[in-house]
């Protein structure tokens, strides 16, 4: 499949509701408005193609550059192409789902995610913490540094209340992605999560985003989920 006919389908698939959807959480143009999962049942048609994915990412489409993060090879992506596309991306829905997860599966994922959590730029900032969300949910333990995922936690422990509320969700989700995956960093998760309390998510809340951080971790641990890793991460 040829960028142009990447460009036709996504053009025919696009959705004026969702279109104005993810303008309001910081999209711009230009974009169809695609829904994610017209993205990813073309992304099981094309598999993965590093190339088109680079060619996709160009383009500057929104559409085009959240599919470019599901085709992209992790194999093949550098520490210099993954901050190049940092750079570019422009919204959470890339920031935080598609270049991070295409790093969190890339060799260079934790080392990544430390250097774009000294970046002064929100996104990237988040786009950090979500790398470290995602590698917790499928990295064996022991190839996790436990120590540095315990500076992180009380690092939030301390800070999080005094930054922006996007930063906020995100360091909320690294506590909740670290009790659940990482068993032996259940305990110091659990403390955490009763220190922050209760943080304004980024939509309008609902029967799940009213839940803490510590409500998430009880739920789990009640289940007997707690450090059962994902086999096969989808994006």
């Amino acid at each position: 499949m040829t960028k142009t006919d990447v460009m036709s389908y996504l053009e025919s698939h696009g959705n004026m509701q969702t279109k104005r959807i993810y303008m309001s959480h910081g999209a711009s143009e230009p974009l169809f408005g695609v829904k994610l999962t017209d993205l990813k049942s073309l992304k099981k048609e094309i598999k993965t193609d590093h190339n088109l994915a680079i060619e996709l990412f160009d383009t500057g489409n929104s559409d085009a550059m959240y599919l470019a993060g599901l085709i992209a090879d992790p194999k093949l992506v550098t520490v210099e192409f993954l901050n190049d596309w940092i750079k570019k991306a422009n919204w959470n829905m890339l920031s935080d789902r598609s270049v991070a997860v295409l790093a969190a599966k890339s060799p260079y994922g934790f080392e990544v995610a430390r250097h774009w959590l000294k970046s002064d730029v929100e996104l990237v900032v988040c786009a950090g913490f979500s790398i470290y969300s995602t590698m917790f949910s499928f990295t064996d333990d022991f190839k996790i540094n436990l120590d540095e995922v315990k500076e992180l936690l009380d690092y939030i422990g301390i800070n999080i209340h005094s930054q922006s509320q996007r930063i906020q969700n995100a360091m909320n989700n690294f506590v909740i992605m670290a009790g659940i995956y990482i068993l032996p960093i259940y305990e110091d998760a659990y403390l955490i999560s009763k220190k922050v309390g209760k943080i304004q998510p980024m939509i309008a809340e609902n029967d799940c985003n009213t839940q803490t951080a510590t409500d998430y971790l009880v739920k789990y641990k009640e289940k007997g989920k707690i450090g059962v890793k994902i086999k096969n991460l989808s994006r």
